[in-house]
C-alpha cells in the first residue's frame, strides 16, 4: 500500500493526500510548484489545502504576495487519526441509541483478531438462508481485502459457500468508483452502489439474516456482533436511507 493510500485510510480524500504529500516533498512551496508535483488544478489544490488547514494538518501563509504552504507538525496526523477513531466509537454509540438496543446489549458479542473475523464470516454465511441478501454498508473494499485476501483460503471458502447458497451481497461503499469496480470484479451475486467519499470512521456494517456485525479496522481487527430481530430491522432502515442515495455501478 502506498503512502497516499495510507493517508486516504486515515480519512483524507485522494486530492487532500496528493496535496499533503506534495507539500511534504517540496518543503514550503507555492501553489505553482504544488500544481506541477500533484498534477492537480489550482482550485482543487486550494480546496484541499483549506480542508487540511482546518484539520491542523497544513499551514498557509502569505510571503511577498504569494501563498506558501507548509507541514509544520507531521504528528498532527496521529491526532487526526485518534479523532477519527473517536468518531467511529461515537457512531457505534449513536447507532445503538437509534435502534433502541439498550435492552438487548446482553446479546452483543465480540470477535477479535484476523482469524476470528475470518471464522465469523464463514460461520454466518453457512447459517444465512439460501437465496437471501446480506446488506453491507462499508468504508471501501480495499480495507476488506487486506483482511480477506482473495488468494487465501478464508476468502475462497466464504465466496464458494455464498455462491453455492445463492446469497446476494448489496454493497454500499464510500470508495472510488473505478477502484471499487476493479476490486470487486469477478464476484458473483453482488449489487454495488457508491456514495461520495466521506470521512467516516474505519468501520463496516454487515446486516445478516438475524444479526448485525460491525467490523472495525484496527491494527487488530474485530467485530461487534448483535443478535436479534430488532437490531436487524433497525439497521436495515438505516442502510436503506443511504442505499437509496447511492449510485449503482454493478
Amino acid at each position: 500500500m502506498s503512502f497516499s493510500e495510507d493517508l486516504e485510510n486515515l480519512g483524507l480524500s485522494e486530492n487532500e493526500a496528493r496535496v499533503y504529500l506534495a507539500v511534504l516533498e517540496l518543503g514550503e512551496p507555492t501553489i505553482g510548484k504544488i500544481e506541477k508535483t500533484a498534477n492537480l488544478h489550482r482550485q482543487i489544490i486550494y480546496n484541499a489545502a483549506n480542508n487540511l488547514e482546518t484539520r491542523g494538518l497544513l499551514s498557509i501563509r502569505e510571503l511577498r504576495g504569494k501563498k506558501h504552504f507548509a507541514i509544520e507538525n507531521p504528528s498532527a496526523l496521529e491526532d487526526y487519526a485518534e479523532i477519527q477513531l473517536r468518531k467511529s466509537r461515537d457512531l457505534v454509540a449513536q447507532l445503538y441509541e437509534r435502534i433502541n438496543l439498550k435492552r438487548t446489549m446482553d446479546i452483543t458479542r465480540m470477535f477479535q483478531g484476523r482469524n476470528a473475523v475470518h471464522q465469523y464470516y464463514i460461520n454466518n454465511i453457512r447459517k444465512q438462508p439460501k437465496g437471501s441478501i446480506i446488506y453491507i454498508l462499508g468504508v471501501n473494499s480495499e480495507r476488506y481485502f487486506e483482511i480477506y485476501n482473495k488468494a487465501e483460503s478464508p476468502y475462497q471458502r466464504f465466496e464458494y459457500a455464498r455462491d453455492k447458497r445463492k446469497i446476494r451481497l448489496n454493497l454500499l461503499l464510500f470508495g472510488d468508483k473505478e477502484k471499487e469496480i476493479k476490486l470487486n470484479s469477478g464476484r458473483k451475486l453482488i449489487e454495488l452502489r457508491i456514495l461520495p467519499k466521506l470521512n467516516n470512521g474505519p468501520m463496516d456494517i454487515m446486516i445478516w439474516h438475524n444479526q448485525v456485525g460491525m467490523l472495525l479496522y484496527a491494527n487488530d481487527p474485530y467485530i461487534l456482533d448483535i443478535i436479534g430481530k430488532e437490531a436487524v430491522e433497525g439497521f436495515k432502515e438505516y442502510f436503506y436511507v443511504f442505499w437509496n442515495l447511492g449510485r449503482q455501478v454493478k
